[in-house]
């Protein structure tokens, strides 16, 4: 091979190992956010004879610290930061329309695992300024 080329192929490899680097050697990427949530028509004006909502799922979750909120809403609303104990769990949203009061719905999220029989609860009361589609439930993020 000629010079020229041997410098070639060894800058281009040199390159390419440089560009590597942060993939091969970058930090540990924190696991996703979990969502459990529903979309669904709300009212602004909700009343204690509307249904209850209900929306559910199994999740697996590792010991650590993660943060735990609901939505549509960020207003004052319970949230969580810290640690879950390891374990397979049942996560549960409600969503009470009427409750406490007429136009106020209350949003109870639930973690129960399924073997050692703890729980963690958040809760939220919360108004819509309008009638409409919404998403709500709520969501687990890994500090890991």
């Amino acid at each position: 091979m000629r010079s020229w080329a041997k410098r070639l192929y060894r800058a281009t490899a040199a390159a390419l190992v440089l560009a590597m680097l942060p993939v091969l050697s970058g930090p540990a990427r924190a696991a996703d956010v979990a969502y459990n949530q529903k979309t669904q028509d709300l009212s602004a004006a909700p009343t204690s004879g509307m249904p209850v909502a209900l929306v559910s799922r199994q999740i697996t979750l590792r010991d650590g610290t993660y943060g735990w909120w609901t939505f549509p809403t960020s207003a004052p609303c319970e949230t969580y930061t810290g640690r879950i104990l390891p374990g397979t769990y049942t996560w549960t949203d409600q969503l009470w329309p009427g409750v406490p009061s007429a136009g106020t719905y209350r949003h109870h999220s639930y973690l129960t695992e399924e073997n050692g029989g703890w729980s963690y609860h958040i809760q939220c009361d919360f108004r819509l300024s309008a009638t409409g589609s919404y998403t709500w439930g709520s969501g687990l993020d890994p500090h890991f």
